[in-house]
């Protein structure tokens, strides 16, 4: 079996109002979708956020490198390729973990598996970690305490939160509040709100006190050093890795945070995440992956470091991946609940992908 054409699309999914998370905001949510084709007529699928990299330009050069190939060798020839690229590794991760998640929905197809059972797993309910709190420079706390009571009469065992980060009485208040309706269930996502050690520490400190199950993000992307002298700071578990852009600084990360963010969109692709939930599990880390749900409780399915997957309820409106997306996950109680459909759990619209396409390409092979 051989890959014969690749297509992507950079697509600008609408939101209802703008999102604002510490620094950024957020107009649209932007997503590549990505389909490769084969020569038996399996075509495997991916899709993964911009954020705010040039996604879809990486991927019409990367792209011509996987015709060709067999994806049962993926994990060898996406080795190879980045070997080649020493210099400009990081900044073509993100385009190669599409193309690796392809290619490995192609495998599982061709066994006839889904992923979890192709990677040796046998969990079928996978817990969910519900987002709450979106927009919420434009709520009051008592809403997002009504959104939290909501989520845990669904059945959500784990409740992840925005804090604003640069509000300190208004962020204690609300932990304040919301903390005793699921002891030991929420964590709080302060989205890079801070620069200094000194800034974080004036947040956390008045917060550190509640129960929370995680800070997540205190600072951006590979900030090691001071995520380090924060922890040891806080009894509350910090929680970072999601931007990570391979194994080797996930790995690096577990060393420092509580709770490790994995995202097989950015750090590599399956093999890449596979590998980094087993490291951060053996370094006692907590593995919780980043959005992406279809995939990501495919990953839990299969391994138990894993403690529960993210999803942001489509009804939140802040995550509107579904709308170029065949079919959804089954979710009962709180729960993923994984069928026994072949693949990596993702299926795509591809006329809703065209339809809210702000860009398309293709490549294809040529003999």
């Amino acid at each position: 079996m051989k890959t014969t054409r690749i297509d992507w699309a950079e697509c600008h999914l609408p939101l209802p109002r703008p999102i604002v998370l510490g620094p950024v905001r957020i107009t649209t949510r932007n997503c590549v979708a990505l389909r490769i084709h084969t020569d038996k007529g399996i075509v495997g699928e991916a899709l993964g956020y911009t954020r705010g990299t040039p996604l879809f330009a990486t991927l019409k050069e990367v792209a011509p490198s996987f015709l060709g190939i067999s994806p049962h060798s993926r994990k060898s020839i996406i080795e190879t390729f980045l070997r080649g690229l020493v210099n400009g590794r990081p900044s073509f991760v993100r385009a190669v973990s599409l193309i690796d998640i392809a290619l490995t929905d192609i495998a599982a197809k061709s066994a006839q598996l889904p992923l979890f059972r192709m990677l040796g797993g046998d969990r079928h309910r996978v817990p969910l970690m519900s987002v709450v709190g979106y927009y919420l420079t434009e709520r009051d706390n008592e809403s997002v305490r009504d959104e939290i009571k909501r989520r845990v009469d669904e059945g959500y065992t784990r409740i992840k939160m925005m804090i604003r980060g640069n509000n300190i009485a208004a962020d204690e208040s609300l932990i304040e509040m919301v903390a005793p309706l699921a002891p030991g269930m929420i964590g709080a996502d302060a989205h890079w709100a801070w620069q200094t050690l000194p800034e974080a520490l004036a947040t956390c400190r008045r917060i550190d006190g509640f129960g929370l199950r995680f800070i997540e993000d205190p600072f951006g992307p590979s900030r090691n050093g001071l995520l380090a002298r924060l922890q040891s700071s806080l009894s509350t578990p910090l929680a970072a890795g999601e931007d990570m852009p391979d194994i080797d600084s996930l790995v690096q990360l577990a060393n420092v945070v509580g709770a490790l963010r994995v995202d097989a969109t950015t750090c590599g692709g399956v093999s890449a995440a596979v590998s980094a939930i087993v490291a951060g599990g053996l370094r006692g880390c907590e593995i919780l992956p980043h959005v992406h749900t279809e995939i990501h409780t495919q990953l839990a399915g299969a391994f138990s470091e894993i403690s529960c997957a993210e999803i942001t309820p489509p009804d939140v409106g802040a995550d509107p991946l579904h709308m170029i997306q065949k079919h959804h996950l089954h979710i009962e109680d709180g729960f993923a609940c994984l069928s026994e459909e072949p693949g990596a759990g993702l299926t795509l619209d591809w006329e809703a992908v065209e339809r809210h396409a702000f860009d398309v390409g293709s490549a294809e092979f040529s003999i």
